[in-house]
């Protein structure tokens, strides 16, 4: 499969990521006014792609012989034709288009970053202490989910091309992407005009996470686990009032006591060793380093190896085991001839 992304930023590179790793032939078309990678993030999300020399000057020629396009430039673009008009010239492509408000709509032409189309997906007004301003998770959250679900968009859209020889235009907004993270609780304001407040890191006390002796751990236990979590409690404070959810929420400082000093007194695997036996769902909070050194990730190959200034580091790779996937390495820019010649003649 033959790949082209245009208009740069951390979506499309994201985008163009995963479909190399699964054996795309991806290249990069760079043009004035792009959105620029940081060192980091180029190393992590451009290995495995390739650029071309001219730019957008070569981006007829390379379209004319693509299957996919993924297109970052706003509505309105000058550097070239868009992404609808693309499309149209070559229905059997599949374009996918990502950006901050969809192609349409008032606010279609706005530009935004990360931290505002984390907010304006609604996942800020859910992060952080309710009598503390929002929050925005670390690293490019919001980016990465509109680059997940365009690659997701994407495979299905080939995969339609190629049975019925017409491919698609397919429109991605982060606001949207960001909002499909809301669980229940885009649901609860839609339908009951309830609005959920920050909750910090404990939505109750049965479902939060908690410092323990050696980091952080969580417990995210549903009604029908509640009463083996008393148990394991074992204090005289809990009686079987607290089995009922409305006088478990009328009290929830009290059991957020004893689950504060339970947790505290534990390991992150003595909390998880408990799981199986008591079958209350604990889980541990991994460092970066820790991840790293996670053997269940390392078993399915979770991690790919790069250079960055000289030194060999491990990032992320394949999503889900099972399907094939190509370690990433570093290309540079190609004259579009030498592209061309690589990917034989005109689908």
């Amino acid at each position: 499969m033959r790949v082209i992304e245009i208009g740069g930023g951390v979506s499309a590179a994201f985008c163009s990521h995963l479909l190399a790793g699964h054996g795309a032939r991806v290249v990069r078309v760079e043009g004035p006014g792009d959105s620029v990678l940081d060192p980091h993030q180029a190393t992590y999300l451009t290995a495995g792609t390739s650029g071309v020399i001219e730019g957008t000057a070569a981006l007829d020629e390379l379209v004319g012989r693509a299957d996919v396009v993924v297109d970052t430039r706003p509505p309105g673009s000058h550097t070239g034709p868009d992404s609808m008009a693309l499309w149209e010239r070559r229905p059997e492509l599949v374009v996918t288009s990502i950006t901050p408000f969809g192609l349409s709509g008032p606010h279609a032409g706005h530009q935004a970053t990360n931290i505002v189309s984390f907010a304006a997906g609604g996942i800020m007004a859910l992060t952080g202490d309710a009598d503390r301003p929002p929050l925005q998770t670390g690293g490019d959250q919001a980016h990465m989910l509109g680059g997940l679900h365009a690659f997701s968009a994407t495979t299905a859209a080939l995969f339609g091309a190629l049975v019925h020889g017409r491919g698609d235009h397919i429109e991605i907004s982060l606001q949207e992407a960001a909002a499909s993270m809301l669980e229940l609780y885009a649901a609860m304001w839609e339908y009951d005009g309830e609005l959920a407040e920050r909750m910090g890191n404990s939505v109750r006390a049965e479902w939060g996470v908690y410092p323990v002796a050696d980091g952080y751990a969580g417990v995210c236990c549903l009604g029908r686990q509640i009463p083996a979590l008393l148990d394991l409690l074992d204090t005289d404070d809990l009686d079987e009032q607290f089995l009922d959810t409305t006088y478990r929420r009328e009290h929830n400082d009290e059991l957020l006591a004893h689950l504060l000093g339970f947790m505290a007194d534990r390991t992150k695997d003595e909390l998880v060793a408990l799981s199986p036996t008591h079958r209350i769902p604990f889980g541990a909070v991994l460092t970066p380093t820790e991840l790293l050194a996670d053997e269940g990730l390392a078993r399915r190959g979770f991690f790919d190896t790069v250079s960055f200034e000289g030194t060999e580091v491990r990032v992320p790779g394949r999503l889900v085991p099972g399907l094939a996937w190509e370690r990433p390495s570093h290309a540079p820019a190609r004259p579009v001839r030498d592209i061309l010649a690589e990917w034989g003649s005109a689908r």
